[in-house]
């Protein structure tokens, strides 16, 4: 449990499932305008004064695009939590190689770059990690699982090493996707609908005390 205080900074910080721009651009497609974060930081705010709220995503993020804006997006902005959800692209790019340049800049080790400068530099923060997810919504989708899962595993075993907070997110939409259908919780199975994102946001303020 993370708890909040009156006047804490929150800081979601992510690719494009975080990026406000985006999905309002991207809208009449995907559904899924009011994403995760605002519909978090709408519920908190009810319960507590002087919040402030940074969202910080950017589609189409890597870990290490993640890593070189951290100074900017991150640590000058002084957050006491850090929601963060980043890897769907890393895992992505190594399913389908032939799309991208060769892969020079791996996850893992940006990711402990990442852990490191947020305890050198952001002692105090208190961080919850987001695993990366696919919804069933695609049928052609379904072999990046493995993938996806791999990646998966790496972050959730990075995550626990740092002492952050874990939400499985797969774990999440697997249970949802028994009663309800995929595609109204992604339409491309990557990018959550408003439901999608109002699952995500409950899950977190399971957390966010």
């Amino acid at each position: 449990m993370i708890h909040i205080k009156d006047g804490d900074k929150i800081l979601f910080l992510g690719d494009s499932i975080t990026d406000k721009n985006f999905n309002r651009k991207f809208a009449y497609k995907i559904h899924g305008a009011n994403i995760y974060a605002l519909q978090a930081a709408k519920q908190l705010k009810k319960k507590h004064k002087k919040l402030t709220f940074f969202y910080k995503g950017i589609a189409s993020n890597r870990t290490y695009h993640l890593y070189d804006r951290l100074t900017k997006d991150c640590i000058e902005l002084k957050p006491d939590v850090i929601v963060m959800l980043i890897g769907v692209n890393d895992a992505w790019e190594h399913y389908v190689p032939e799309q991208y340049p060769p892969l020079v800049r791996p996850m893992e080790p940006h990711m402990r770059e990442i852990y490191r400068r947020l305890k050198a530099e952001l002692p105090a923060a208190e961080l919850l990690v987001l695993l990366p997810f696919l919804i069933d919504a695609v049928p052609e989708k379904a072999p990046f699982h493995k993938t996806l899962d791999e990646y998966r595993t790496v972050l959730a075993d990075m995550a626990e090493e740092n002492g952050a907070q874990i939400i499985d997110l797969q774990a999440v939409f697997y249970e949802k996707q028994k009663c309800i259908e995929s595609v109204k919780l992604a339409v491309d199975g990557v990018h959550p609908t408003n439901l999608g994102h109002r699952i995500i946001s409950e899950e977190i303020l399971k957390v966010l005390d």
